[in-house]
């Protein structure tokens, strides 16, 4: 069952710069973690949407998602299926915001303001979210207040600061650092993305740079060709596991097993390196055990590069900016969104103007991973 947010504890929608009206129909939902907004949302954001037979189709770019709320199910145009699927409520259909993001190369962020959230869904033409902050602010307030019931002569009990904080401005690059990495591993986790991850392949072959690409073990969201295409152009697959300290080991070996059957059948090859989600130090030493007694060899990103999360040109400086403060050999972690292959492309400038080496992780390379295992 998807609940609203609990009373006073209210999440407002943005697009792009754009603040929605605040009331029980346009309101985020959350379901187990995942925040989901009506459809009407991503139309909004050039996403077409058509309904037949009870089942919702939102399209946009190729890509398209099908969600039937009566059987519980969502499939792309290539009936690859999701385990996020939509829910009537509130007289409309709420789609998962993570999913539909990700699946149309759009982006979304959570602010803070005035003791509840602002749940921000964009497309390349959004400001930042501190411009977005400054410029909304009284709108903010204005719709908290008006849906609270409070007017300028009754104050609410608590005067909470504005969103917070203002975003810092982009750091230089030292292009004549005192310091440089011995090495770096590209590394990529996460699946596959039809609308990122080619360019992103595209900039790797353009420097002349092989890759790491730690695929989720969940292999119904693999898009097939680009598998194909990564193992083609020369670049390492790797496996990422979900596991945990309570995850038993034949589960882990299940999953790697089931997920290296499929890399076999689509591309001849299987895969022996092997990262976990929240890293291999949260695994026991059994887990660890049970993984290298089977082949497999046990890797961590130390370097996050922030692809997923800032803009290409804060992801590069403030990467540059690490790279610059070691001698250490660095596994950087990046991921298949919009801005990536971008940050890709001004990393391996970057890299080559400083003479910084890259590789893509093989068997035969010792591993790197924060439980300090090198078998």
């Amino acid at each position: 069952m998807v609940l609203p947010a609990p009373a006073r504890a209210l999440t407002l929608t943005a697009v792009n710069d754009t603040l929605l009206p605040l009331s029980d129909s346009t309101m985020p939902a959350r379901l187990g973690g995942e925040l989901y907004v009506p459809y009407s949302v991503f139309s909004s954001l050039g996403v077409s949407a058509s309904s037949e037979n009870d089942v919702l189709n939102l399209s946009s770019g190729g890509e398209t998602l099908s969600f039937s709320t009566a059987e519980g199910y969502v499939y792309d145009q290539n009936l690859t299926s999701y385990s996020t699927p939509a829910y009537d409520m509130n007289g409309t259909v709420y789609v998962p915001v993570k999913l539909c993001c990700s699946k149309f190369g759009l982006s979304y962020s959570t602010l803070s303001a005035y003791g509840e959230s602002v749940l921000r869904i964009m497309d390349g033409s959004a400001s930042s979210d501190s411009s977005f902050a400054s410029s909304q602010d009284s709108a903010i307030q204005s719709a908290i207040n008006a849906y609270k019931g409070i007017t300028p002569s009754q104050p609410s009990d608590t005067v909470e600061p504005p969103v917070q904080p203002v975003e810092p401005p982009i750091p230089e690059v030292e292009e004549q650092p005192a310091q440089k990495p011995a090495r770096v591993y590209l590394t990529f986790y996460g699946a596959p993305m039809t609308s990122a991850t080619p360019a992103i392949l595209d900039a790797l072959q353009s420097a002349g740079r092989l890759a790491t690409f730690f695929l989720p073990t969940d292999t119904s969201i693999w898009p097939d060709d680009i598998i194909r295409r990564i193992v083609a152009e020369g670049h390492t697959p790797a496996l990422l596991l979900s596991a945990d300290d309570q995850t038993s080991s034949e589960d882990m070996l299940a999953a790697l097993s089931a997920a290296n059957e499929r890399l076999n059948f689509l591309t001849g090859v299987s895969a022996r390196i092997v990262s976990n989600e929240t890293g291999c130090g949260k695994l026991t030493q059994t887990q660890r055990d049970a993984l290298t007694g089977a082949g497999y060899r046990l890797w961590d990103a130390t370097l996050n590069c922030g692809d997923d999360t800032q803009s290409s040109a804060r992801a590069y400086a403030n990467t540059a900016q690490q790279f610059a403060a070691t001698n250490a050999t660095i596994v950087l972690k990046l991921h298949h969104n919009r801005n990536t292959a971008q940050t890709v492309q001004l990393l391996t400038s970057y890299m080559s103007r400083q003479g910084i080496p890259s590789s893509r992780v093989t068997f035969g390379t010792t591993p790197i991973n924060s439980a300090s295992d090198t078998r």
